[in-house]
């Protein structure tokens, strides 16, 4: 039996890459070091929630966290990293996942385990196809460092800007500056 942390999100997997995890949850650190897992629920609620298709409360993606930041954005709050994910199919054990796990809790993060997974929604985490998490966070950290370094220097040239810009992409992705090309149309 393994822990696992459930979110009631409003976001979809696109927003939680950008974002870097699950973010900005008020969590105990203990509880996130000791949880394997995060199981998140459509939330409606909210008026910027995603309106995917995927119905209030259901279940509709798991990931394998692997560790987790303080946000700098929002004081005393948590970004959830992920390693690896499984978006969970449309189907009739994920309806109502949210009050079938929590009893309808209204705080949006509940700490569960893979038994109750297991027995109130069926699912059985080794069945599952895992994907890659992809952490976009690093890219707007590249675009507000660009726009820390340009701001108000006018004289420097387009070139320079741009090798500027080759050299962070490279630094962040671990890979040769060679290996980066920036096109701009205009």
């Amino acid at each position: 039996m393994a822990s696992v942390i459930g979110i009631y999100t409003g976001k979809d997997l696109e927003k939680m890459q950008l974002e870097g995890g699950s973010a900005y949850w008020k969590a105990r650190t203990d509880r996130i070091d000791k949880a394997e897992y995060v199981i998140l629920m459509r939330n409606h609620r909210a008026p910027w929630a995603v309106k995917d298709g995927v119905n209030h409360g259901q279940a509709f993606m798991i990931g394998k966290i692997s560790g987790w930041t303080a946000s700098k954005e929002y004081e005393g709050r948590k970004i959830i990293h992920l390693s690896e994910y499984a978006l969970l199919p449309d189907t009739a054990n994920f309806k109502k996942a949210w009050r079938k796990l929590t009893d309808g809790q209204r705080y949006p993060l509940a700490y569960i385990t893979t038994d109750d997974l297991l027995g109130n929604i069926d699912l059985d985490i080794d069945s599952l196809e895992w994907s890659v998490f992809e952490d976009k966070s690093k890219s707007k950290e590249i675009i507000s460092a660009i726009d820390e370094n340009t701001g108000d220097q006018d004289e420097n040239a387009l070139s320079d800007i741009i090798a500027e810009a080759k050299h962070m992409v490279a630094c962040v992705a671990g890979i040769d500056e060679s290996k980066v090309s920036i096109q701009i149309n205009f």
